[in-house]
C-alpha cells in the first residue's frame, strides 16, 4: 500500500481556496471587503519566498485572517457555510487531471491524503467531496460548550517543514498503516521540505523556483488546466 499526498490550491484547483473563502464569506454579507484586502497584503508579505523560509510567526498570523469572520459562530452554522461554498467556488476550478490522478491512486488501493494551510473546516469537506481519506490542514480552535469558532489557530502549522512534521507524526501512530511508496504533488516552493521527504515527488503547475528546482533534481514536473485539450506538459 503507498500513501498519495496532494496540496490543494493551484494543484488540485486552479486558485486558493482561502481567499474564495473570504470572498464567499463578503457575498454573503458576512464579513466585508477589507477583510479581503488585508488578507491578500498579508499574504504576499508572509509567503514571499527568499533565501530563506518565511517566519512561521508572520505564517500564523497570515493564517488567522482566515478565521477571524468566523469567530463566535457555531461550528453547525459554518459547516453549512461551507458545504455550500464547496459547491459553489470549489468543485468547478477543479483540475479534470486532479480527478484523474486521485482515481488512478484510488484504483491502486493508496491511501489518499490532501495537505492544505487552508483551515480544516474547509479542507476535511472537500477532501470527504472528493473521496480522499486523510486531511492534514489548518486547525481552527473550537470551544467545548457550545461548539463555537474562536478564531485562533492550534496544533501546528501544515506550512513548509511543518508539514512534513504532521505527516511524520502521523505516520509514527500505531493505527497508520505501514506505506511502502509515499506520492507527492504540489505546486508550491513552500512544500520542498516535503517533496524532498517522499520517495516520489511530482511538481504540478509549479512556480518558477520549483520548476527549476525539478530540472535540477529530475523531478516530473506537469502542468494541469482547465482544459485540457489545451495542455502543455514541462519536459
Amino acid at each position: 500500500m503507498d500513501l498519495a499526498l496532494f496540496d490543494l490550491d493551484k494543484t488540485l484547483i486552479c486558485d486558493d481556496s482561502a481567499s474564495l473563502w473570504l470572498q464567499w464569506l463578503i457575498s454573503q454579507g458576512y464579513t466585508s471587503p477589507a477583510t479581503l484586502q488585508n488578507h491578500q497584503r498579508h499574504m504576499l508579505s508572509a509567503t514571499e519566498y527568499t533565501d530563506t523560509p518565511p517566519d512561521p510567526h508572520s505564517i500564523a498570523s497570515y493564517l488567522k485572517l482566515t478565521l477571524g469572520p468566523m469567530s463566535g459562530y457555531h461550528c453547525r452554522t459554518v459547516s453549512g457555510w461551507v458545504e455550500r461554498f464547496v459547491h459553489r467556488d470549489i468543485l468547478p476550478r477543479l483540475y479534470p487531471q486532479a480527478r484523474q490522478q486521485i482515481a488512478w491512486h484510488r484504483e491502486r488501493g493508496d491511501v489518499i491524503a490532501l495537505v492544505s494551510s487552508s483551515g480544516e473546516h474547509l479542507v476535511s469537506p472537500i477532501g470527504r467531496r472528493l473521496g480522499i481519506d486523510q486531511v492534514f490542514a489548518l486547525q481552527p480552535e473550537i470551544t467545548q460548550d457550545p461548539l463555537c469558532f474562536t478564531g485562533e489557530t492550534t496544533g501546528d502549522i501544515t506550512f513548509h517543514q511543518g508539514t512534513v512534521e504532521r505527516l511524520q507524526t502521523w505516520l509514527a501512530q500505531p493505527a497508520t498503516p505501514r506505506f511502502s511508496t509515499l506520492y507527492a504533488y504540489t505546486d508550491s516552493i513552500f512544500d520542498l521540505p516535503l517533496l524532498e521527504f517522499v520517495d516520489k515527488p511530482t511538481v504540478v503547475n509549479g512556480c518558477p523556483a520549483l520548476r527549476q528546482m525539478a530540472v535540477e533534481k529530475g523531478w516530473p514536473s506537469l502542468t494541469w488546466t482547465r482544459h485540457p485539450a489545451r495542455q502543455t506538459a514541462y519536459s
